[in-house]
């Protein structure tokens, strides 16, 4: 910065005047003595101020296995070979989720490779977005909340209100350091709740106008957030976004407040997935064939406005239910797979062939009552408990434990069929 040409006189001019003292400096750990404290020091003897106000510490990047790399071991990766092989955005994702401040951190092509993945996804929510709605007819997303024509469904409200705290978060967690944090929460959102949960909504709430604009929004403020952590990947989606081509390394950041409005039903949504959810685990652990259609029957209590206006979702949700009846209350249904949802009780009918079922969980469990006599066997020996390296006796009595409780369930699943 040109000192001490800059500072004459105790007056700085020039660079020095116009960089000095910065916000942040960014170094490793291992020389915060032999570098930043005597930058410090210099600083002070020679102008009277610290040079910048935080420092932030990075620890070293090592190998998969937590060695250090080096040229002489050959477990170094070179990063224009990883950038060429999986992207630039893949890369800097690589190094920023899971590095904490001071911490080392481990990388290898593997980690690298799935984040590689994630920013397909993001490519190809994209173009999902982009090819299924169109920008021009729509009015803005400000007049869509305000309109008393607008009719939003539990899922408009819940991504909502779920963006809108994401936005709130992510700011909390740049403007503290926390890169990791915010960068999971981001994929979370992206890959969970946006697009596994919103968009598979969206397929089959064709033609819907405010589902068009929510879409684009959340989808333009979010390669916002994302553009500090992946520029080139968001850069390229934005221009393919926007008319007017201005880059998005200079947008505002977004306000979280447009996406803030009266809305006391935002967390029906979450029931409703708690739900699906549990019949999707539920058609697994009975081994009903993903493809095959089975009808349900809900007694839904005081929740039954809420679950007919939501039969939509239970409907088409990867739930595989062709007949759906939502009551107040009923009897109990015999020889039907039977899920309780706090207050609500779910039975599926027609999934499962009973007495099939049966034989195959006994059989099972009395395989695995043979495994398991199998590692008692072993792990009562004593020749095998003093001589045998720890770390292979601990990996045996996890296998145990984990027969144990993998026969558990069996039998728990085999005594609902009786």
């Amino acid at each position: 910065m040109g000192w001490p040409d800059t500072f004459q006189d105790g007056k700085k001019t020039g660079d020095l005047a116009k960089f000095h003292p910065t916000q942040v400096l960014e170094t490793g750990y291992e020389i915060l003595t032999l570098w930043v404290s005597r930058m410090i020091m210099m600083s002070l003897f020679a102008i009277g101020e610290i040079p910048f106000e935080n420092v932030y510490l990075h620890g070293m990047v090592l190998d998969e296995h937590g060695k250090k790399m080096s040229k002489s071991k050959g477990n170094g990766i070179d990063p224009m070979d990883v950038i060429e092989k999986f992207g630039t955005d893949a890369v800097r994702l690589s190094l920023l989720i899971g590095n904490t401040p001071g911490n080392n951190l481990r990388i290898g092509e593997e980690k690298i490779e799935g984040f590689r993945n994630f920013v397909n996804k993001l490519w190809n929510i994209s173009r999902y977005i982009l090819s299924s709605t169109d920008e021009k007819s729509r009015q803005s997303f400000e007049e869509m909340l305000t309109s008393d024509k607008t009719d939003l469904t539990l899922a408009d409200k819940w991504i909502l209100n779920k963006f809108y705290n994401l936005i709130t978060e992510i700011t909390a967690d740049i403007e503290n350091y926390q890169f990791s944090g915010a960068g999971e929460k981001l994929r979370d959102f992206t890959w969970g709740d946006f697009a596994d949960w919103y968009l598979e909504v969206s397929k089959f709430e064709k033609n819907r106008p405010e589902k068009e604009i929510i879409l684009r929004e959340i989808l333009q403020d979010l390669l916002k957030l994302w553009h500090p952590f992946i520029p080139f990947v968001t850069e390229t989606i934005w221009q393919k976004t926007v008319s007017d081509k201005k880059l998005l390394m200079v947008e505002k950041w977004p306000n979280r407040k447009k996406y803030s409005f009266k809305n006391s039903t935002a967390n029906s949504f979450e029931f409703i997935k708690k739900i699906i959810v549990a019949i999707r685990n539920a058609r697994a652990e009975n081994n009903i064939e993903s493809g095959k259609k089975i009808k349900a029957i809900i007694y839904a209590g005081n929740n039954l406005s809420l679950l007919q206006e939501a039969k939509i979702l239970l409907e088409n949700l990867r739930t595989g239910i062709k007949d759906l009846e939502i009551k107040k209350t009923g009897d109990k249904i015999a020889d039907a797979i039977y899920i309780k949802e706090g207050a609500v009780e779910i039975y599926l009918i027609g999934g499962i062939d009973k007495n099939k079922e049966r034989r195959r969980l006994q059989k099972e469990i009395a395989e695995l009552d043979k495994y398991i006599a199998g590692l008692k066997n072993k792990l009562s020996n004593k020749n095998f408990k003093t001589k045998a390296p720890s770390e292979i006796v601990a990996q045996e009595e996890t296998k145990l434990r984990e027969a144990q409780s993998k026969k558990a369930k069996l039998e728990m699943y085999l005594n609902k069929l009786q």
